[in-house]
């Protein structure tokens, strides 16, 4: 169809749909990525306000020193000689301030029994069952780190809650809630959340932490050109209206100006609910559809601050604000909008490049905290309507929350910020297509885990889907779900070695 023939179209500019890209492109295929916003990157943009960079999602990442799991797909996509990498601090890349005081997380397995063990030494062999678990359960996963082979994957033993297990093992109270005060990375608590997903997001910034230098090389240009130096193509200003199916087989997608590009595969990396929407909707079940429509995480709202450098007060740390040690409590609140506390606010920065006048001598900091889908609706129906006076009302009265949250350990904060920009789920779902602005995609709770899994072969030949959706969530999730997905594609088992075997 149309004069323009690739071996795959990837649709969407995401890290999944970029991984895949350069994946397939080293293997020799001329690849195409569609993506509708005018920029490349998905998740892993940036934006300039009032004169600073900030992040589009939570630019943080970990297990990217040399021989760690993430470090293997980085080297082996030609990202790591693209990215410039600053460490967070080593003795606490978290801090967590809770009603009653201050805890800090160190890198390190070993470094963290400890210190849990010196917050709450009554509790020490509840800490030492809970850390040889955790390192027990990590060895048992394949793909996550494709240096681990087990003789057999124990996913799913690790499938029930985070609340049930630690309960087994006498864990409450306060020390619970710091150890599931990470749920912010995974946006599900503690009752909801599979333990395979708490282990392996703490796990990978446990081995090391770091943040991307994106003034110098922002992340999604680094994915953009290792693709293109693989000779992989991209079209921005995309929109796909539809993907073109000849006898239930994928042949294509024609987009909304009417162009058409031809192709012997077809990945989707966006939201999965958006398949019936671009496909014939009777070539699937109905209880695929179904799952399609699962319940997602939460939206995300958000204040860009410009903090002053030399009193910014989370340089080499993110930090988590609670004020309850209820972790869970900010899932539940339903009226972020009124009069409900906030519940958490997490806190987090891009490294300051005092060399570059872009910054002006400002740390770019972002202060989140999550919204539900009733609360997004509000948002989105004032968004859509162009009721922007409402829009903006309501915009306002959460930043002035944030801010005030802000205020429980930063008491001179509006003396130290500039407020550069505040945003909301509607602002992610208009320029990431992620609907109801969700942080993490589908969600993948203890009680339907299964179900909220997805092969990325579709019913429809050669129709494939990747993405955070389809298997586990954030960075580290999306790769392992396009590798997957690439082994697939180039019936080659042998992928995941391969990546491991990358030399530094």
């Amino acid at each position: 169809m149309g004069s323009s023939q690739f071996d795959t179209i990837i649709v969407g500019s995401g890290i999944s749909g970029m991984a895949a890209g350069i994946i397939l492109a080293g293997y020799g295929e001329k690849v195409l990525v569609v993506e509708q916003h005018t920029i490349a990157g998905g998740l892993t943009q940036t934006y300039t306000r009032k004169g600073s960079v900030f992040p589009t999602g939570v630019h943080r990442l970990g297990s990217l020193n040399p021989g760690q799991s993430l470090w293997y797909y980085f080297k082996y996509l030609d990202l790591m000689d693209r990215l410039e990498l600053v460490p967070l601090s080593s003795e606490g890349f978290e801090h967590f301030f809770f009603p009653s005081g201050k805890y800090k997380i160190p890198v390190g397995h070993d470094a963290y029994r400890k210190q849990l063990t010196t917050y709450f030494p009554d509790e020490a062999n509840a800490i030492n069952r809970y850390c040889k678990e955790f390192r027990k359960a990590i060895s048992g996963i394949g793909m996550y780190d494709p240096c681990v082979t087990p003789e057999k994957n124990r996913m799913l033993e690790y499938s029930g809650s985070v609340d049930e297990y630690l309960n087994t093992l006498g864990i409450s109270g306060h020390l619970k809630s710091l150890i599931t005060g990470n749920n912010p990375l995974y946006g599900m608590p503690s009752f909801e959340c599979p333990l395979i997903m708490h282990f392996t997001i703490s796990d990978s910034y446990l081995n090391s932490g770091f943040r991307i230098n994106e003034v110098k090389t922002p992340f999604s240009k680094a994915l953009s050109d290792s693709f293109q130096a693989r000779g992989g193509r991209i079209k921005l200003n995309a929109m796909v209206k539809q993907v073109c199916v000849k006898d239930k087989t994928a042949v294509g997608v024609i987009l909304e100006n009417g162009e058409q590009f031809g192709a012997e595969k077809v990945v989707f990396s966006g939201h999965p609910v958006y398949l019936p929407d671009i496909c014939p909707p009777e070539l699937f079940r109905p209880v695929y559809l179904k799952r399609l429509n699962r319940p997602n995480t939460p939206g995300i709202c958000g204040v860009a601050m410009k903090w002053k450098n030399e009193v910014c007060p989370v340089k080499d740390h993110d930090v988590y604000i609670y004020d309850t040690w209820d972790v869970d409590y900010h899932y539940r609140r339903s009226s972020v909008l009124g009069n409900d506390p906030l519940g958490m606010v997490y806190v987090s920065a891009l490294p300051n490049p005092q060399s570059s006048a872009i910054q002006d001598g400002n740390v770019s900091a972002t202060a989140l905290t999550a919204i539900n889908d009733i609360e997004y609706k509000k948002l989105a129906e004032n968004y859509s309507n162009s009721n922007y006076s409402e829009y903006q009302r309501m915009k306002e009265k959460v930043t002035h929350k944030i801010l005030d949250h802000l205020t429980i350990v930063f008491p001179d904060v509006i003396n130290q910020v500039e407020i550069a920009d505040c945003y909301t789920p509607a602002t992610f779902q208009r320029y990431t297509l992620t609907p109801n602005g969700t942080g993490y995609g589908i969600k993948k709770s203890a009680r339907n885990f299964m179900a909220a899994m997805f092969s990325p072969a579709t019913k429809i030949r050669n129709l494939f889907l990747t993405g955070q959706s389809i298997g586990f969530n954030g960075i580290h999730g999306s790769i392992v779900s396009s590798v997957r997905l690439c082994s697939l594609l180039l019936g080659d088992d042998q992928l995941f070695k391969k990546i491991a075997g990358t030399q530094n």
